[in-house]
């Protein structure tokens, strides 16, 4: 037994029905791509926020760094500037000590009679020799006297006033009551007139 096909009528409210599913999934399609464009506008957005904010902080660490780095070098600079100043400033002293000290170490050789000054400061260790505080040099005396035993072949004795050593005659310390020596080089036109007569010598006047 064959059964033949039954015509329904469609329900026209199905029909609409479907017609409209149809317009609101193409409405749907249409608002998830909008979505979608604007979920990659924001996307990008925010990468590029990100970009940026790390390359700000990437450029702040790196002034920051300079800055940090260019501090530590000027500290540096200053405290090598200090430390030069101060190494300077010792050699300075320590080179006009020393030139004080054997000046000193001269004059002493000249009063113990040394042959030689020069030589006998040469021959001698000042190492001991010490400025003091007050600016007065410490030691000499007793380097010297040491000098003077030990090497008692570079002194002599020492010239006493009013006597003769080989062509040259001191001048005798002038005694209590006594007028002072004439000095030419401290007297005056008047002195020397009166000098001159007093040696029965004729001076111009003027």
């Amino acid at each position: 037994m064959t059964t033949e096909p039954t015509n329904t009528p469609i329900d026209p409210n199905t029909v609409r029905e479907l017609e409209k599913a149809r317009a609101d999934l193409v409405t749907l399609r249409g608002e998830l791509k909008s979505a979608r464009s604007e979920r990659d506008t924001i996307r990008g957005e925010r990468d590029e926020a990100i970009k940026s904010r790390d390359g700000l902080k990437a450029q702040f660490d790196k002034q920051k760094a300079d800055g940090e780095k260019a501090l530590a070098d000027a500290n540096a600079a200053i405290e090598q500037a200090k430390a030069d100043a101060e190494a300077a400033t010792k050699g300075a002293t320590e080179k006009a000590n020393a030139a004080v000290i054997r000046a000193e170490a001269k004059a002493a050789a000249v009063r113990l009679g040394a042959v030689n000054p020069e030589d006998v400061v040469k021959l001698i260790d000042l190492g001991t020799v010490k400025m003091g505080e007050n600016g007065q040099v410490e030691g000499l005396d007793a380097v010297m006297e040491a000098a003077r035993e030990s090497r008692a072949y570079l002194f002599t004795e020492p010239a006493k006033p009013g006597t003769e050593t080989g062509t040259t005659k001191t001048t005798p310390a002038p005694k209590a009551g006594d007028p002072a020596p004439f000095d030419a080089t401290k007297a005056d036109t008047k002195d020397v007139a009166s000098a001159a007569a007093a040696a029965g010598l004729r001076w111009p006047t003027l």
